[in-house]
């Protein structure tokens, strides 16, 4: 028995041994190493009880789900319309906020709840190229170190099934965040180019102000960024319809009623918003606080009511990230662009940013504010310009001040791999974007902002003709919107333009 088990042993070692050499060669030599799109926040649905009957998505949440918990918020209106009850309202608007959201809540540690999880991400096939990418996606709420180290297995798994030692990588709004957490934790070996597209490297001014309480609703701010948003809408005909309808309000008084009356519900409710609901939800999440920039961030901890005994864990992981990697976000990009990774950051500006803050004057993609996302531009308030004495900051041969003079580039961290798109909306893409990456996809060298005339550091966006034009000195706003109806001709921009002229003809009037 003993003879048989020993020479079965043999075989089987003398097998092992010659399997390798028949082993299939898996290198690919096609010459397009894969591309991985790191997703912007919501990309990972987050689920209660998921696998069983009672399953919730909780993120992304159902259209029916939200209605459903938000319910009750209908006559609970018109119980404060007619009573002035506003504790009433409250009370029901908390219930309904904590029954949508409140699971989401991490624990002290910054953790997720053991029945609260997210989907995984793993490529499923070897097809790879330059028209074709590998999804990864994560949970927003965790944090961004822990997404890193997914996105790292995820790397290593396109990398062996496609065969290839490098990866090329594209990542769009809290994308960025993860990736920088990835470039802190391993460095940019194996990484041949990052494309960094509207992503809040250094925060974004809306989580930091309202991780301090800071809330703020302006009615041109509120009717700027609705107007904002149209265009990206499928149908220009109603986008169009919908303009007109906006600016009619406006001019009617609508919006600057409507924003008085939040004003009040603001000021009666604001406190215990925050602490019945946002801080209980929020205050625990590394994700979230990944937003928060250098000068909101020790403040927000006192406001947020992050204490060294109960939250201990959790701080360690939020000044991880803060300060080795939001604070050296530059000097990473720096150190992975020395180490022979492409590096190209595209920001979008004079988009009215969430009206919900202080800093609504901010220029942003909508989101975004340009300063963060370019990791350092001077940037003028929106609808502002640069003061008329004012010069470069950063003395160049070049010059990196926008046409427009609402943006100095010279001081970023990277001036000559920052792209700025005007009107661009927070990570919202069309042919025009593609073919631009595609050719910074295909360059083995690293492009500068000076080595192609089609693609200036200035662009405006073309969301009609799906395109790219070289920024000009603003005009006035009805110049503005003749300039769009002609060179961007659409139903949506037409309407603009007759909106805007009436509106112009009314304000005259008014004086």
């Amino acid at each position: 028995m003993k003879k048989i088990l020993s020479s079965l042993l043999a075989i089987v070692i003398l097998c092992v041994g010659i399997l390798p050499c028949f082993a299939v060669d898996k290198k690919c030599d096609c010459g397009d190493s894969p591309i991985i799109y790191v997703a912007a926040l919501g990309s990972g649905y987050v689920f209660l009880d998921a696998g069983t009957e009672n399953e919730k998505q909780l993120f992304r949440p159902k259209t029916e789900d939200i209605l459903s918990d938000f319910a009750p918020l209908v006559p609970a209106a018109g119980d404060l319309i007619l009573h002035g009850d506003y504790d009433a309202f409250g009370d029901v608007l908390l219930d309904c906020v904590n029954a949508s959201f409140g699971m989401l809540a991490m624990d002290a540690e910054g953790n997720s709840q053991p029945n609260v999880t997210s989907e995984e991400f793993h490529p499923e096939n070897a097809d790879h190229g330059i028209d074709h990418s590998y999804y990864f996606g994560y949970d927003f709420r965790e944090d961004p170190i822990e997404n890193a180290k997914k996105l790292k297995i995820f790397i290593d798994e396109v990398k062996e099934i496609t065969g290839h030692d490098t990866v090329r990588m594209r990542a769009s709004s809290m994308g960025g965040v993860t990736t920088l957490a990835y470039l802190n934790l391993y460095g940019s070996d194996g990484i041949e180019m990052i494309i960094l597209q509207n992503c809040p490297l250094q925060g974004t001014a809306v989580a930091g102000e309202l991780y301090n309480g800071k809330l703020h609703i302006d009615k041109d701010a509120l009717v700027r960024y609705a107007s904002g948003a149209l265009p990206s809408m499928d149908s220009d005909v109603l986008a169009g319809i919908l303009i007109t309808i906006i600016d009619m309000l406006d001019s009617a008084g609508v919006w600057a009623g409507l924003v008085d009356i939040a004003d009040v519900i603001v000021e009666n409710l604001k406190d215990r918003v925050f602490d019945e609901a946002l801080i209980p939800i929020f205050a625990t999440m590394p994700g979230i606080w990944s937003f928060v920039p250098d000068e909101y961030y020790e403040s927000a901890k006192t406001f947020m009511k992050l204490d060294e005994n109960t939250h201990a864990v959790l701080l360690d992981r939020l000044d991880y990230y803060h300060y080795e990697v939001q604070s050296k976000a530059g000097e990473l990009l720096k150190d992975a662009q020395a180490n022979g990774t492409n590096i190209y950051i595209v920001a979008g500006y004079n988009m009215q940013r969430t009206p919900l803050v202080e800093a609504y004057k901010n220029t942003s993609d909508g989101t975004v504010d340009t300063t963060y996302a370019s990791v350092g531009a001077t940037c003028a308030y929106l609808g502002e310009e640069l003061p008329k004495d004012y010069k470069q900051a950063v003395a160049s041969e070049y010059n990196y001040i926008s046409p427009d003079r609402m943006i100095d580039a010279s001081t970023c961290a990277l001036p000559e791999q920052t792209w700025f798109i005007k009107d661009m909306l927070h990570s919202t893409c069309h042919d025009g974007h593609d073919e631009f990456y595609r050719v910074l996809y295909e360059s083995k060298e690293q492009l500068t902002v000076h080595d192609m005339e089609k693609y200036p550091q200035f662009m405006q966006n073309d969301t009609v003709n799906q395109t790219f034009t070289s920024v000009h000195r603003e005009g006035t706003e009805l110049e503005e919107a003749m300039k769009d109806a002609v060179q961007q001709t659409s139903f949506f921009n037409v309407m603009k333009l007759i909106s805007t002229f009436f509106k112009s003809i009314w304000n005259f009037l008014m004086g």
